[in-house]
């Protein structure tokens, strides 16, 4: 090559990384198919909604996030890539590309209208619909967590113990005069400074800020002041990511406790002493609380009083993926699928999906994901389960229309103008 080294445009990377894509036909598969099998699903009542291929350079890319919500799947590779999936058909909806190359990166969050993901020492946004980066600020100080976010501001923890918020309307304004990233620091609308490093993504709801901290602490403040509303205090650094669900806050300590507070004033509802400490994320499901103790398990609680939902923890169980109606879905300590009875935790079967390897939990609504390090992603249901339940926000899930019932219409009709009585008759 004469010491020449070859340079690709953005659009040639894309192209390259489109290319060397495995390519599966649907509905054609040959009997090698990298799918999981139907009469397996089946016959536990479960089927395959979708599958879809996410953008990667697979000589050396591989998944690093996968983030669900009701309406999108958004996967990002080590070196960026980020393709958006429509959440119920697996329609790939965009790729786009954010950050540098094997920059360390956090999981994706998401509002109405914005995908958020702090990449390096930067904070991207990309349109939710068509996938365009529509700014990106300079962060004050290396990430610690995934952004959060609501319609007003994104906040975001950070190495030093800082929370920092950012004003979206600001940061639309500076973007519009072609401003950002040059005067990223106009758009912060306030810092909060805790004891050590923050461990977790905020979480945010219309009245509070929560964010915990390795100085043993959890911090509630004004979304607008940044006031303080409550410190709660703990024995050990809080070890999970925390979990707000309706008027309660979840919080699992080192200490080997697991708390339930009021969102509004951080008193302890309830406390439960797992005996281990608990460092995976808990998850709610209507009122059904899943914790996963090292090295013990899955136990279920009852969300509004943390007294046992199942007569034991269920040992073999070792991850939570996802709930429906008739099951709940966990991995094996070697990564098959399995399936518990949701009443006591008794093993209802197994699906050997060990190829699987990446196995993100969806707590949000009741579809199981599967991913393979290569880019691709099955999307899993029970049987006639047309319309997602939706477990965190079912205020979300759409009305849908009634279907016409000619004959219904009739008999309303008919009960609503009876038949009037024939009074010649009675003459």
């Amino acid at each position: 090559m004469n010491g020449k080294r070859a340079v690709l445009t953005a659009a040639g990377i894309f192209a390259v990384i489109c290319a060397v894509q495995p390519v599966f036909a649907q509905g054609n598969l040959v009997s090698s198919s990298p799918l999981p099998p139907s009469r397996i699903l089946n016959h536990f009542g479960l089927e395959q909604g979708w599958w879809g291929q996410a953008v990667l350079n697979s000589t050396r890319d591989k998944i690093r996030h996968i983030a669900i919500d009701e309406r999108s799947v958004i996967v990002v590779s080590t070196s960026g890539i980020v393709t958006s999936f429509d959440a119920e058909n697996g329609r790939k909806m965009w790729v786009t590309r954010v950050g540098r190359r094997d920059h360390i990166s956090f999981m994706p969050v998401m509002n109405k209208k914005q995908v958020l993901i702090a990449s390096g020492m930067k904070l991207f946004s990309l349109d939710r619909l068509e996938g365009g980066v529509t700014w990106e600020i300079d962060l004050p100080k290396m990430p610690s967590t995934a952004p959060a976010a609501d319609e007003e501001r994104v906040y975001i923890g950070t190495l030093d113990g800082s929370v920092y918020a950012f004003d979206l309307k600001k940061i639309k304004e500076l973007y519009q005069e072609r401003l950002l990233p040059e005067y990223s620091l106009s758009t912060r609308a306030w810092r909060y400074k805790a004891g050590k490093k923050v461990t977790s993504p905020p979480v945010v709801t219309p009245l509070s800020v929560n964010f915990a901290s390795l100085d043993h602490s959890l911090y509630s403040v004004g979304p607008r002041t940044r006031n303080l509303r409550f410190q709660f205090e703990t024995d050990g650094p809080i070890s999970a990511p925390l979990v707000k669900q309706g008027p309660y806050i979840y919080v699992a300590s080192e200490d080997f406790n697991f708390y339930c507070l009021n969102a509004n004033n951080g008193k302890v509802q309830w406390s439960f002493l797992s005996g281990l400490p608990i460092r995976k994320s808990p998850y709610v499901i209507g009122n059904r609380i899943y914790i996963l103790p090292d090295a013990g398990g899955i136990i279920a609680l009852k969300a509004d009083t943390g007294r046992h939902a199942w007569p034991a923890a269920q040992l073999k169980a070792v991850n939570f993926l996802a709930a429906t109606r008739h099951q709940v879905i966990t991995t094996d300590q070697i990564g098959n699928v399995l399936l518990l009875n949701p009443d006591d935790g008794s093993v209802i079967g197994l699906l050997p999906l060990i190829s699987f390897n990446l196995k993100p939990a969806n707590a949000v609504t009741d579809r199981l994901f599967l991913a393979k390090e290569n880019g691709l992603i099955v999307m899993i249901r029970e049987q006639g389960s047309n319309f997602p339940a939706y477990h965190k926000y079912p205020e979300r899930r759409p009305i849908l229309p009634e279907l016409y019932n000619p004959q219904e219409e009739k008999k309303e009709e008919a009960e609503a103008n009876p038949p009037k009585p024939n009074t010649e008759a009675d003459n």
